[in-house]
């Protein structure tokens, strides 16, 4: 038999009926990513008390009748276990949740399941679009206050550190207690890259109270300053920067968010993240978030890059058991005929990419909001009129 057959598929498929002939309850498991490399894990008690290298000896003798063996591409690893030693292993996970890394994981044996209906506090929630102008910003700023009004305590983070956008709509409404202060979370981050061990700036000098003209209570964790220190630090914070934050003894990522958590108790942590394929995105969607509300336009310039955000966020759910996904028809065109088009193309979308989750309907994983010229023109979210 020549290499051309020896498909992964045929691989697991050829390794499994030899090796049930010793062990009936042998198993083979082939991870796959998305460059076609995959790892092969085997676990049977035919390995009982042999090394590594008889065992390697055992399997390339099987793989030998496909013209195969074990160092052979497109085999990027692989696991000889016995069952034993396999549930001694430790559960995967991926150390870093960055685009390229997460889709180039293989995909996990066993799926975590998302948790339904359960309650959690306070609930992470992501608003991320894969382009700007999309109205994500707004969104969240109005959700935010929303919430506040219907007596929730609510913080807003400014995840987008390139271009700040709830930093700014909600300036003008920033406490006037909290008007001295000029960090946030650039510069949380950025310290604690360079010191650590120190707490500066503090969880409280980073966080500013919102004055609502109702009740409720709403806080805002900006990028921090806008000047060009800021544009220095920023440049600061590149690839390998966020690779240390997660290879650290302390990732000051989740210690941000627990400084919040403690600081205010929250019931909700609303996160504005940066469009497109950005390393701070995938942090805020993929690894802080427990929901994820992906804002788009169904056209073309949408689809062919939120269906490598789907794809992304699905791999990592099955991972760690979230986010779970729901979607924003913005800015939604006034004419029926439009809306119409617009409306079956997104569902088809949705369907096809995300998928239905249990005894759902496509309408009950998306929102649309209508386009609306005042909306765009506000300089302010706070005491906007109702019609809004």
């Amino acid at each position: 038999m020549t290499d051309i057959a020896a498909t992964p598929k045929h691989i697991q498929s050829h390794l499994l009926q030899e090796l049930q002939k010793q062990d009936a309850e042998a198993t083979v498991c082939i991870r796959q990513n998305s460059l076609g490399w995959f790892k092969l894990q085997i676990v049977t008690n035919w390995f009982k008390g042999q090394s590594l290298a008889e065992r390697e000896e055992k399997i390339d003798n099987l793989l030998a009748s496909i013209a195969y063996d074990l160092g052979k591409e497109p085999i990027a690893g692989y696991s000889l276990l016995t069952p034993q030693e396999e549930a001694q292993q430790p559960t995967e996970s991926i150390q870093l949740p960055l685009w390229s890394d997460v889709l180039i994981a293989p995909n996990p044996p066993h799926p975590a399941s998302m948790e339904k209906d359960t309650p959690k506090r306070p609930q992470i929630v992501t608003f991320y679009s894969f382009k700007g102008g999309v109205g994500r910003s707004t969104a969240l700023g109005m959700v935010a206050i929303l919430l506040a009004s219907r007596n929730r305590r609510v913080v807003m983070v400014d995840f987008d550190l390139e271009a700040p956008g709830i930093s700014i709509l909600f300036r003008p409404n920033i406490a006037s207690e909290n008007q001295e202060k000029n960090c946030g979370v650039l510069d949380y981050l950025h310290q604690r890259h360079l010191t650590p061990e120190e707490n500066i700036p503090s969880i409280e000098d980073c966080i500013y109270q919102i004055d609502l003209p109702s009740r409720g209570e709403l806080f805002l964790v900006p990028t921090g300053e806008y000047d060009e220190n800021y544009i220095h630090r920023l440049a600061d914070c590149d690839r390998r920067t966020w690779q240390s934050f997660y290879k650290g003894a302390i990732n000051p990522v989740k210690q941000l968010i627990d400084d919040i958590k403690k600081q205010v108790d929250p019931d909700v942590i609303l996160i504005d993240a940066r469009p497109g394929f950005n390393d701070t995105g995938a942090i805020a969607l993929l690894d802080l978030a427990d929901t994820g509300i992906i804002c788009f336009s169904p056209t073309a310039q949408s689809f062919d890059g939120l269906r490598w955000v789907i794809k992304a966020a699905r791999k990592q759910s099955d991972y760690q058991g979230k986010p779970d996904l729901r979607f924003l028809l913005t800015p939604m065109p006034i004419l029926a005929e439009a809306q119409n088009a617009w409306i079956t193309k997104a569902e088809d979308w949705i369907t096809e990419n995300w998928g239905l989750p249990d005894s759902a309907t496509v309408g009950e994983l998306y929102y649309k909001i209508f386009y609306n010229p005042s909306i765009a023109a506000l300089s302010s979210l706070v005491g906007i009129p109702t019609n809004l």
